[in-house]
């Protein structure tokens, strides 16, 4: 293994380091990282306009900093604060980039002490909340390891997304060996982590993610005795801005410009049947304030479990916290919400109990079995089940005429469905 100094490294011109990320073969990759002192390549998450947070794994307690520029060769790098990465994190880490410009794309690396710098990835900022913006971004959820190599990654990378998200079930800890400890639940990020597809998306765009349930187990509830090491694990593996004020908060929205803001919220760890609530109620008095005072023309609502749904699992299952949300919708007259989820393995549009007018798309899964149903539901617009699927997301601003094109898509990019929502619904 290649080992220099760290501050040789510091010094060095960028353009003699720049190591090109591998794309067309799992050899490729594993070459851009040999001698880098990093497990897996990094990724960017949680990007506003001013900031983005990187997340990195080491293959040991390393000290690392993360170098960041507007060029490819990162000529003029600046460099981040040096982290410490740990063994009871796994050896990742998460360093936050801040003061960055924006909607202006940025190219990064990691570089840990006496090892070559890693391979170059790149992210794009957002606009500035009072500036009007096109853009596109790619949703989905369950990745199931059994079903690797997570083609439909390729498939969306060709899309170029500004950012993708990752609606839950990211991974699926009670499945192929169900994990117990946080080790355990660790690997099963890594499994994932290695899939080459995942890795050459991760590579070109940032993500925003959020948790389901077999992040821990199936359907598992709050006093289930793995929700807090699979909590952990979720934090330590995703590049998820946390609240000092409280850590384990899933539940957040990030605005892109004046035309939209995306509201995440976390459907499982707040959930509690005798008081009939899935949200709890410091996330649902946040969400239905947040989405109030949006000024933003276009409001996503994402969540990883469709709204739609009667399931006792899902929404169906907490009428009380359903209505409320609808009700405030209705009567402030919110415009331009627009619901996104996944988790039921199949992609459908759906009309949402009490609000007519309000559309809910779901996509899925992006590898995982397919659900099982007819969709002859009269809440459904559209279904499928016959294929991988993701949804591609295309807001259009141009001021009055603005709207919102959702395609659903397959694994081979074929057009399955394509809905179109004005900024009025």
């Amino acid at each position: 293994m290649t080992r220099r100094t760290f501050l040789q490294y510091a010094g060095a011109t960028a353009s003699t380091l720049f190591v090109p990320w591998g794309t067309s073969s799992a050899g490729e990759s594993a070459a851009s990282l040999k001698g880098s002192g990093l497990s897996l390549p990094c990724c960017a998450g949680d990007v506003s306009a001013d900031g983005a947070m990187v997340w990195l794994r080491t293959e040991q307690a390393s000290s690392v900093v993360v170098e960041y520029a507007k060029n490819p060769s990162l000529q003029g790098a600046a460099r981040s604060a040096p982290l410490l990465t740990r063994g009871d994190s796994d050896f990742t880490a998460k360093i936050l980039l801040g003061d960055l410009e924006p909607a202006t794309r940025y190219f990064y690396r990691a570089v840990a002490a006496e090892f070559m710098p890693g391979p170059v990835a790149r992210f794009t900022t957002a606009p500035r909340d009072d500036t009007p913006a096109s853009f596109r971004f790619a949703f989905g959820g369950d990745t199931r390891q059994s079903h690797q190599p997570f083609s439909i990654m390729d498939a969306i990378r060709d899309r170029k997304p500004d950012f993708f998200m990752h609606l839950g079930d990211t991974i699926y800890g009670d499945r192929e060996g169900a994990a117990r400890t946080l080790a355990q639940y660790h690997g099963k990020y890594v499994i994932n982590r290695n899939d080459q597809p995942t890795q050459r998306l991760f590579a070109e765009t940032s993500l925003i993610v959020v948790w389901d349930d077999h992040e821990v187990a199936d359907n598992y509830r709050p006093a289930h005795p793995l929700a807090q090491i699979g909590r952990r694990a979720f934090m330590d593996y995703w590049p998820v801005r946390q609240d000092p004020a409280d850590p384990q908060r899933i539940y957040r929205s990030r605005r892109w410009g004046k035309t939209a803001e995306l509201f995440f919220l976390d459907t499982r760890q707040y959930r509690d049947e005798t008081a009939g609530t899935m949200l709890g109620a410091a996330q649902k008095r946040w969400f239905l304030d947040a989405i109030s005072e949006s000024d933003a023309r276009f409001k996503f609502v994402c969540t990883s479990v469709p709204i739609s749904s009667p399931n006792k699992d899902k929404w169906g299952g907490y009428p009380a916290d359903r209505d409320a949300v609808i009700k405030t919708i209705l009567d402030r007259q919110i415009r331009g919400v627009i619901f996104l989820s996944a988790d039921v393995h199949y992609a459908a549009v759906a009309r949402v109990r009490g609000a007519p007018g309000l559309r809910e798309v779901i996509a899925g899964p992006l590898g995982a079995p397919l659900g099982k149903g007819t969709g002859r539901e009269k809440r459904f617009d559209y279904f499928n089940n016959q294929h991988l699927n993701y949804g591609l997301v295309q807001v259009h601003e141009d001021g009055d005429k603005s709207h919102v094109e959702i395609d659903i898509l397959t694994d081979k990019n074929l057009l399955l469905h394509r809905v179109r929502v004005g900024a009025g619904g």
